[in-house]
């Protein structure tokens, strides 16, 4: 059989109705190739190729005009019947991917043991792409096993949280199928998600290359190959536990499944074998899953790029959308994704010490969804746990991506989906601050001293004091106060890494964290 196809046409799959359809994979011979939509044993479209030098094809059919199905797609080598792939349907399509918190699973998230048994069934399938740093028989394999699934009390459980809850919201407002491509590493940082092309385009990137180079010469090659053994090997029985206390109780979180066997093994040795190095997920994941033609991309990563990239994330953020836009072929291709949620080590807390590392990433992120276009940002920074990486709570991370999805991508009225924002700092006897965003009222919801408000001022020398908050009569504007500085020049919100975050809209949506200076007092211009 010359014709492979990538893992990702199976039966069950979902295509995205209005848009082209493209069928991809490779031959171990020069042949033509032709695919062709069938439905009710009517060929709707088709479309023709021949492979390329490197044996790679790509055929593209003409777009479905509505949702529906189902459909049969019948793939042809040099006219002769290769593959039929059964029960696809046109819908909608969304990539989801990230790290351990996109990964983390419904079935051990918030509530699970009380929501599933009432799913039932759904018009939500998914497909996930399997987790693999290098192009090897394991990943062929894998691949090849893998399946679009349908979503049901039985087989949501090991789906995404976040991207069951994001589509479990659009199902309620779109009347189609909704295809999720689960694409998740955890533990990923930003340089894995992009080619070492891309990387090479920025400092940032580049500065992402050379630590890892610096990190992964740190061990000879059999230095290394001892050290991966014996993590491989943690990790191996550490996976047994695990799936002993999930046989007890499938609902365990992370957070309860750590008390009793402790946390995963980590970090996992670097070299230059390492899954993780620069280019290897979109190499080994989102390249088997491009071009296929998708509504948009949700995404959830970050955290382990606190760990010494804060201040180059947005950078290299930044030409990974652009390269993804690229490969998908999709210029304006909607991106929606989570800014980190709260995070401290039970260790830095207890220390007092607060490296400033998850706030300036945060920062970094909201840089980015203000400079690129079609990229929109869920602000989720009341969602943290403390001393948890991988906060149970994966409802509102869903929904509030979702809300960004049908106000800017289905174009939904009356949708309130953009947190309030900082759109202006005064001076006066204290500091007045303006919000905009998709909200009627501000509430602070525990109470108003200055050790709990989340409010910060500084003067010209920098130092930042807690400070009074109170809302004003308008609902959309916050008053502080702070005596320990005379004359406020710098003010910020929610920028730590963990503490407390009592702004919110009266919809819930809360406030995003900011740090400005203060430049104009209050009546100047």
């Amino acid at each position: 059989m010359a014709i492979t196809l990538n893992g990702i046409f199976k039966d069950k799959m979902v295509f995205q109705w209005g848009a082209e359809i493209r069928i991809f994979g490779s031959s171990d011979r020069p042949c033509a190739i032709r695919a062709a939509l069938i439905k009710n044993g009517d060929e709707i479209s088709s479309g023709t190729c021949n492979t390329e030098q490197d044996g790679s094809f790509l055929v593209c059919m003409e777009p479905v005009n509505e949702p529906g199905g189902p459909f049969e797609i019948k793939i042809f080598e040099d006219a002769v019947e290769n593959r039929v792939i059964k029960d696809a349907y046109a819908g909608e399509v969304w990539l989801a991917a990230g790290g351990g918190n996109m990964e983390y699973p419904l079935v051990r998230s918030e509530f699970a043991k009380f929501l599933i048994p009432k799913i039932g069934n759904t018009e939500i399938r998914y497909y996930k792409v399997p987790s693999f740093g290098h192009m090897n028989k394991a990943q062929a394999k894998a691949e090849a096993e893998s399946e679009w699934v349908d979503v049901n009390s039985e087989t949501a459980g090991q789906m995404s949280a976040v991207a069951f809850y994001f589509a479990r919201e659009l199902e309620s407002r779109i009347d189609t199928k909704i295809g999720i491509i689960q694409c998740c590493s955890t533990r990923s940082t930003i340089d894995n998600w992009q080619s070492v092309e891309s990387l090479l385009t920025t400092k940032e990137g580049r500065q992402y290359i050379s630590d890892f180079d610096d990190a992964a010469s740190e061990l000879t090659p059999d230095e290394y190959d001892e050290a991966d053994a014996e993590y491989r090997e943690k990790y191996r029985r550490y996976n047994e536990e695990l799936q002993a206390i999930l046989k007890e109780d499938p609902y365990i979180t992370y957070p309860e499944a750590d008390l009793k066997i402790g946390p995963a093994p980590w970090p996992a040795p670097i070299g230059h074998k390492s899954a993780r190095h620069p280019g290897s997920v979109f190499e080994c994941m989102i390249l088997r899953v491009a071009p296929y033609t998708l509504r948009g991309v949700v995404f959830y990563q970050g955290e382990a790029d606190t760990d010494g990239h804060q201040s180059e994330y947005g950078h290299v953020f930044k030409t990974m959308i652009k390269e993804w836009r690229d490969v998908f072929f999709d210029d304006h291709l909607p991106f929606i994704f989570c800014q980190l949620p709260m995070y401290i080590s039970r260790d830095r807390k207890y220390m007092g010490y607060d490296d400033m590392s998850w706030p300036i990433l945060r920062e970094q992120q909201q840089i980015v969804a203000i400079d690129m276009p079609n990229v929109y940002m869920a602000v989720i920074v009341d969602c943290g746990e403390f001393n948890n990486l991988f906060p149970s709570n994966k409802k509102t991370p869903g929904d509030r991506m979702a809300l960004l999805a049908e106000k800017f991508v289905y174009g939904f009225a009356k949708v309130d989906a953009v947190s309030p924002f900082i759109i202006d700092a005064r001076r006066g006897e204290g500091v007045e601050i303006s919000f905009g965003g998709d909200y009627l009222l501000l509430n602070l919801t525990t109470g108003f001293g200055p050790d709990d408000s989340g409010f910060e001022v500084a003067g010209e020398d920098g130092k930042f004091f807690p400070a009074e908050a109170d809302v004003d009569f308008d609902g959309k504007t916050v008053l502080l106060s702070c005596p320990m500085v005379e004359f406020p020049s710098k003010v910020r919100y929610a920028f730590f890494s963990y503490g407390p975050t009592p702004l919110h809209a009266q919809n819930g949506l809360t406030v995003t964290p900011f740090q400005v200076r203060i430049d104009k007092d209050l009546g100047g211009i």
